[in-house]
């Protein structure tokens, strides 16, 4: 019998690449902390039902995490450990449980409690009230039921020294089957993060209002013997960082290049980086301490929606930096996506005429066809405001749109349909950004390779059945 299982679940489609579960981990650290017996499930990996685990295991509270992406799954997760024993206390938390505590008590009568913000200290406050019967409204970052009321305590406290948080537990993990690619160097590599937070205020994320607008870091002391105990002990050869903004604090990425250097153990990794936060100098000092690929948002090359989603930079900048990258010799991935507030086909063909002249400085060229809408983000607010979402659309209740599928979209998150820019133009925009990626011998070969992955294979088919309807609509 133990106190707490934390639960990672499955999501569907392969769409996010598999890694560890960080946040489960650290969180199962800061329980183990506190003296509680913790495991932990990732159910990425485990093809072991949640009832095998709870009986094996007898836990008194099932903490549950998740994406937008996963919500049914865990809500489904939460419904099978009350179906099993209706002792078992469950939490669920996560970015998509921060936004959306309300409805999600109001309809998923298996959660007991939600969990908002950062979950290391607030999980163990919550399952240390609950055994010791004290009083749920002092433990900050919560929501509860109180009968027929659903009750939400103040907002947690900001963990503003990382440094203090245990290391996480990597020994509750199977960490032998989790391994990253790390394109262009065939290395075995390992997920990252060495920041929390975010200061840009894009419509369409929530990273910076669920850290309150700010960034907070570990030392890069800290975030080195974390990676050489990775490297050490399973054999991870590079890393790829998931910070928000990487280069949202320049002094962080400066000292984490130094620390590298200064233990003369350079590898392999890639981060993710904004407009306007690198200059040469940077660039370079992260290049020289084994920085080989980095990937940033561009989304729009029209002004005008570049202004609407709040990127806070030109289009100047955005060629200025694909230069500088090309210049110091990193790789870069660029992100590019259709569909945002305002936008129309005129904007959409400027975004493509610049993606046209700059392909050959760009190595890797990421596009997608529709924005998704996410709780917590202006985008949300917007398409509230606006009677935009479907008709009676709740995140808590079932939602599947085949449509989405023609688009290569997951089809149980909602995207962003505007009255000059709905499903039939993001079609065209979809077959046109995958005609493009598939044309010539090397995306001939892309193609090949994506026949042999049996999810991406779906996905083209779905693509190619889309073209035909198309066509058969034109030739009507």
């Amino acid at each position: 019998m133990i106190d707490v299982l934390l639960v990672n679940p499955r999501e569907a489609g392969g769409f996010f690449e598999r890694m560890p579960p960080l946040g489960l981990a650290y969180i199962a650290a800061s329980l183990e902390k506190h003296g509680f017996s913790v495991r932990i499930v990732d159910f990425e990996i485990d093809n072991r039902s949640l009832t095998t685990w709870l009986e094996e295991l007898q836990p008194q509270f099932l903490g549950i995490s998740g994406t937008t992406h996963t919500r049914f799954e865990s809500f489904r997760l939460a419904q099978e450990a009350k179906k099993y024993s209706n002792d078992i206390i469950t939490v669920y938390g996560g970015v998509h449980a921060t936004f959306t505590p309300i409805n999600t008590l109001q309809t998923i009568p298996g959660i007991d409690f939600v969990v908002k913000g950062e979950g290391e200290h607030i999980m163990a406050r919550l399952v240390g009230a609950v055994m010791h019967n004290h009083l749920l409204e002092d433990v900050r970052g919560i929501a509860y039921r109180d009968g027929d009321n659903i009750c939400e305590t103040k907002p947690a406290a900001r963990i503003e020294d990382l440094d203090n948080l245990p290391k996480p537990a990597f020994h509750l993990l199977d960490m032998k089957k989790y391994a990253l690619n790390m394109e262009f160097v065939n290395k075995k590599g390992i997920s990252l993060i060495t920041s929390r937070g975010c200061q840009a205020k894009c419509v369409f994320c929530s990273a910076s209002r669920m850290f309150d607008y700010r960034v907070t870091t570990n030392s890069a002391a800290r975030v080195l013997d974390e990676l050489e105990f990775l490297f050490d002990t399973y054999a991870f050869q590079g890393a790829k960082i998931f910070d928000s903004t990487f280069t949202m604090k320049r002094e962080h990425v400066s000292a984490l290049c130094t620390e590298i250097m200064r233990r003369q153990r350079v590898f392999p990794w890639e981060c993710e980086i904004r407009v306007g936060t690198v200059d040469e100098q940077l660039l370079t000092q992260m290049r020289d301490a084994g920085c080989y690929y980095v990937n940033f948002g561009i989304e729009s090359a029209s002004q005008k929606v570049l202004n609407t989603m709040r990127k806070g930079f030109t289009v100047k900048q955005a060629e200025e930096l694909i230069d500088l990258c090309e210049k110091v010799g990193v790789k870069t991935k660029v992100f590019f996506s259709y569909g945002h507030i305002g936008e129309t086909m005129d904007d959409v063909q400027k975004t493509f005429d610049f993606i046209e002249k700059h392909e050959n400085s760009i190595t890797t060229i990421a596009s997608g066809a529709g924005v998704r809408i996410y709780p917590g983000t202006y985008l949300e607010k917007y398409v509230r405001t606006h009677d935009l979402f479907p008709a009676g659309f709740q995140w808590s209740q079932l939602y599947d749109e085949p449509r989405l599928g023609g688009i290569l979209q997951t089809r149980n998150v909602p995207v962003f349909i505007q009255p000059q820019l709905g499903y039939a133009e993001l079609e065209d925009i979809a077959l046109r950004i995958y005609r493009k990626r598939f044309g010539g011998w090397v995306g001939l070969r892309r193609g090949i390779k994506k026949v042999t992955d049996r999810e991406k294979l779906r996905k083209l088919m779905q693509l190619a059945r889309v073209k035909l309807r198309k066509t058969i609509q034109g030739a009507g």
